[in-house]
C-alpha cells in the first residue's frame, strides 16, 4: 500500500508528473488539498484507463 503523501509533497509530485500551476499558485494548490483532498480518489480512477493509446497497448494476457 502506499504511503500517504503531505501536500508539499503532493505538489512536488504533481510537478515531477508534468502538471503546472498556471490557474492557481502552488501556495493556493496547497491550502486546497489541505482542506479538499480528492488526489486519492482521483489517481484511483486512473486504473479505470489503459496506460497506452489504441494500437500502442501491450497485449494482455486474459
Amino acid at each position: 500500500m502506499k504511503q500517504i503523501k503531505t501536500t508539499a509533497e503532493l505538489i512536488s509530485h504533481m510537478k515531477d508528473k508534468g502538471i503546472q500551476f498556471n490557474i492557481i499558485s502552488e501556495t493556493e494548490a496547497e491550502k486546497f488539498l489541505e482542506t479538499n483532498n480528492y488526489y486519492m480518489k482521483l489517481a484511483s480512477y486512473r486504473a479505470n484507463y489503459d496506460k497506452y493509446p489504441v494500437g500502442h497497448q501491450k497485449r494482455r494476457k486474459i
